[in-house]
């Protein structure tokens, strides 16, 4: 590796650990949009809707996710979805 090679890899490092560390600085235990919580989960917004409400194993609303009413946003918390993976 030459030197501007070095400086590019080493400057790619630094920002994927700077991503890291914000995702580290999080709250753990916060409410997040459907779309915010699939981002963060590396998931499609579908993926994570039918995972939550799956017929044969759902996961336990009030815990890992909520929804005022039908057809309102549904908030997920990522830690709790974690654990119940």
């Amino acid at each position: 590796m030459n030197n501007p090679e070095k400086i590019e890899w080493i400057l790619n490092k630094i920002a994927f650990l700077e991503t890291e560390l914000a995702k580290l600085k999080k709250p753990q235990n916060q409410w997040l949009t459907l779309e915010e919580a699939a981002a963060e989960l590396g998931k499609s917004v579908s993926a994570v809707r039918q995972r939550l409400k799956n017929k044969d194993k759902p996961m336990p609303s009030g815990k890992v996710w909520k929804q005022a009413d039908k057809g309102h946003a549904i908030s997920v918390n990522v830690a709790n979805f974690r654990k119940y993976m």
